[in-house]
C-alpha cells in the first residue's frame, strides 16, 4: 500500500521541523563557541559551525527520544546566564590560580540529572566543559543518568550538585521536550536513587586532596 497524500504531507513537516532544530541548535552553539574564545573573526566561526554541526548531527534529533522543542525566550534567557556563568568562573578559576596559599581542592563529583532526552545530555555535558574550572568526564545514560565531572575549587559536593541540576532544568526549559518542562517541579535524582549494584554509593565522597 503506497502512503497517503496526508503521511507523506506529516513526514515532510516533520524532517522540515527537524532540520530548523538542527539549524537553531548550530547557531546556539556557534554563539557559544564564538563567547568562549572571545573571537568573531571568521575562522572562529567556521570553527564554531564545525563543532556546532558534528554536536547537532549526533544528538539526533527528532529520533525516537522524547521530541525537544526550541523555545526562543528561554533559550534566549538561557544563554544570558551562561555568558555570565563563563564570565563569573573565569574570574574565580584566575583567583585560585594565582592567590596566595595552597592550591584549591578539586576532584570528580558523580551528578544523577534527569537525562530527559539525548539532547539535554549533550547541551548539559557540553555547558560544563565549556565552563572555566569544570570539565564532563564521563556521562551515562540511565535511570538516572549520570555524570562525572572533573571540579577545580571543589568546597561543596552537595552545591556542586545543585549547580548542575539548576543547569539542566535551565537547558530543558530551553531545549527538552514538553512533558520534561512540566516534571521539573518533581524532586530530582539523588544517589540514593542508584541501584545497590551501582559502583557510586549515596555516602561516597570523590573529593581528591
Amino acid at each position: 500500500m503506497s502512503p497517503s497524500p496526508h503521511d507523506s504531507g506529516a513526514d515532510g513537516a516533520e524532517e522540515r521541523t527537524t532540520a530548523t532544530r538542527r539549524v537553531l541548535l548550530v547557531a546556539w552553539l556557534t554563539a557559544v563557541w564564538c563567547a568562549l574564545w572571545e573571537d568573531v573573526r571568521p575562522g572562529a566561526v567556521l570553527a564554531g559551525v564545525a563543532v556546532g554541526t558534528a554536536v547537532a548531527l549526533l544528538v539526533r534529533l527528532g529520533s525516537k527520544q522524547p521530541r525537544s522543542t526550541f523555545r526562543p525566550v528561554p533559550a534566549l534567557a538561557f544563554g544570558a546566564w551562561f555568558a555570565w556563568a563563563l564570565l563569573t568562573s573565569t574570574g574565580r578559576v584566575v583567583w585560585q590560580v594565582v592567590r596566595p596559599g595552597p592550591p584549591p581542592p578539586e576532584g570528580i563529583v558523580a551528578v544523577p540529572i534527569r537525562g530527559v532526552s539525548d539532547t539535554v545530555v549533550t547541551v548539559v555535558a557540553n555547558a560544563i566543559s565549556l565552563t572555566p574550572g569544570t570539565i564532563t568526564i564521563d556521562a551515562r545514560r540511565g535511570d538516572p543518568t549520570m555524570l562525572y565531572i572533573h571540579v577545580l575549587g571543589l568546597d561543596d559536593l552537595e552545591a556542586t550538585r545543585r549547580e548542575i541540576l539548576d543547569l539542566e532544568a535551565r537547558v530543558v526549559r530551553a531545549f527538552g521536550p514538553a512533558e520534561a518542562v512540566a516534571a521539573l517541579d518533581d524532586p530530582p535524582p539523588t544517589l540514593a536513587d542508584l541501584p545497590s549494584h551501582h559502583p557510586i554509593a549515596p555516602d561516597d565522597e570523590e573529593r581528591t586532596p
